[in-house]
Order: C-alpha cells, then structure tokens, then sequence
C-alpha cells in the first residue's frame, strides 16, 4: 500500500503514519526508487497504535508492549491510573476554581499562595484517600428527619399546650442528647440510617460521647445557627455549597462522613418514615384531645 492508501486504510494523517515509523513502531519497506510500501500488518498495526493512543497510552509503552516486554493489561492498569489521577486534578481545579469565583476574587488582590497550596497539595493527598460519594442534599435530609424524630418524642414526653420558641429549644436539646449517643453507640442516627450515611473518627473507630456531642453542637451552630427561622436558611446554604464543592466542613475536622451507596430506593424510604412520623404525630395530638 501507497502512503495515501494507508491515510485512508487507517484514517491516520500522513504526518502522523512518518512520525511512528520514525519512532520505531512500523518498518515499510522502501523500493528502489524511495517510496515506502505498506503492508496491511502495518495497518493492523497502526490501527492498534491509534486506539492505544487514544486511550493515552505513552508511545514508550507501546515500544515496551511490541517487544514482548509488557503485557497489555499492565499497561492499561497504569494508563487507567494516570487516567483517574488526570480527572482527579481536574476535578480539584474546578473545585478551587469554583471557590474562587464566589469569593469574587479580582487578579490584584487574588492570595496565588493561598489556592496553590489548595491545588497543588490537597490535589495529591486526595489521591491516597478512599473514593466517596458527595451527597450534600442527603446529609441536609438526614439532619432534618433526625429533627422530625426529635420533636416526635418531645410530643411524647412534653405534651400539652407550648410556644414554637420552647418547641423547638426542647427539640434542640433532645437532639444533642440523642444524636451524640447514637454516634458513639451504631455510629450513624435513625436519618443518617436510612441514607446509608456513617460518622466514625478519623481511624474508622465510633464517636466517644463528648466528640459526639461537641460535633452536633457544631452542626447546630456553625451550620444551623441554631435553627432560627429564616436565618438557618443562609447557614443551610452556604453549608450546601461548601459540602457541594468538597470542602471540609467545621464540624468534620474530627470525623469522617461515609456513604454507603446512593440507592434510590433510600428516598422512598425517607418519605415512608416521614409520613410515618406525621401520622403518629397526628394519632397523639387526638388521643391526647380525647378524639380516640
């Protein structure tokens, strides 16, 4: 075959075609005249080489696997490592990049030192860590059935006639009783449960109770302010786009947050519990009023 039949045997520019004969990976042979002759092995071949190339496989690579020196899987092992590595660091550049345009960062004032050390030594330490999942909307939904249980009980335990404000302070310090001693105890909360969601310490152990406390009393404040009306909904969403974005949140410096998976099917359980709750609420509200 001609130079311009093997361009269109192999879909390969002819640029291309010289640069791998001069690294080595094809040998046409040359006629008298000087013009090369192609054959289709050298085809097969080339073909070969575009799809390992493709895949980002490095030409030294490809010398290795033609000579025997290299099995196939191996190297596409390490090219699929390099490849996970490439998308990670991409994935943090958006991450960073992303920070910095709600920070509306201007090129004077702009701290180079400050997100490079975010790029550059948070990229290769994420490299060493177990893959996770990133569910910022779940954990939020957790945190809010834990509160719907919370204030179930509060029923329970409080009945009769009481102002939000008290409602919700009783709420409250049923949680931070509550919630620290599930941690320590199953390492999860009934909420957390149905999300498949885990807090463990940072050597995989569970929570002691005061680590456990002091995390909720964080949640509630840095993340919840405490849930007052409307102001809770600014802290929920700035916490929403940090968790979005990957950012360690103030009250997992500590801990570490696990998913089990991200099932669709947990949703459906979420919303049984809840309507679950609701109706329960409602039975004690008509007992306790005689209805019943």
């Amino acid at each position: 075959m001609t130079i311009k039949e093997m361009e269109n045997r192999t879909g390969m520019a002819r640029a291309n075609i010289r640069y791998y004969e001069a690294e080595g990976l094809i040998h046409p042979e040359r006629k008298e005249n000087g013009y090369r002759v192609y054959t289709e092995a050298e085809a097969e071949e080339l073909l070969k080489i575009r799809l390992l190339r493709s895949l980002d496989v490095s030409i030294e690579t490809l010398k290795e696997l033609q000579s025997g020196n290299r099995s196939l899987e191996d190297a596409l092992q390490q090219t699929l490592a390099e490849q996970v590595r490439k998308q990670r660091q991409l994935e943090r550049a958006g991450e960073v990049t992303q920070f910095m345009l709600r920070e509306k960062e201007t090129y004077g004032a702009m701290n180079a030192s400050f997100y490079l050390q975010r790029l550059e030594s948070e990229a290769v330490l994420r490299q060493d860590r177990v893959p996770s999942l990133n569910l910022p909307w779940r954990r939020f939904w957790a945190r809010d059935l834990d509160m719907m249980v919370c204030g179930f009980l509060v029923g329970i335990v409080f009945p009769g006639e009481r102002s939000q404000a008290m409602t919700l302070l009783l709420t409250l310090l049923t949680l931070v009783l509550l919630e620290p001693l599930c941690l320590q105890l199953f390492a999860t909360t009934p909420g957390k449960a149905i999300f498949g969601i885990r807090v463990t310490d940072t050597d995989g152990g569970r929570l002691s109770y005061s680590a456990a406390i002091q995390r909720t009393c964080c949640v509630l404040w840095e993340g919840e302010c405490m849930r007052i009306p409307l102001v809770s909904m600014y802290f929920h969403y700035r916490s929403y786009q940090a968790a979005e974005a990957g950012e360690e949140l103030p009250w997992e410096a500590d801990s570490d947050l696990t998913f089990k998976d991200d099932k669709v099917w947990r949703f459906g359980l979420y919303i049984l519990v809840w309507l679950g709750i609701l109706a329960s609420e409602v039975l004690v509200v008509l007992l306790q009023e005689g209805f019943l």
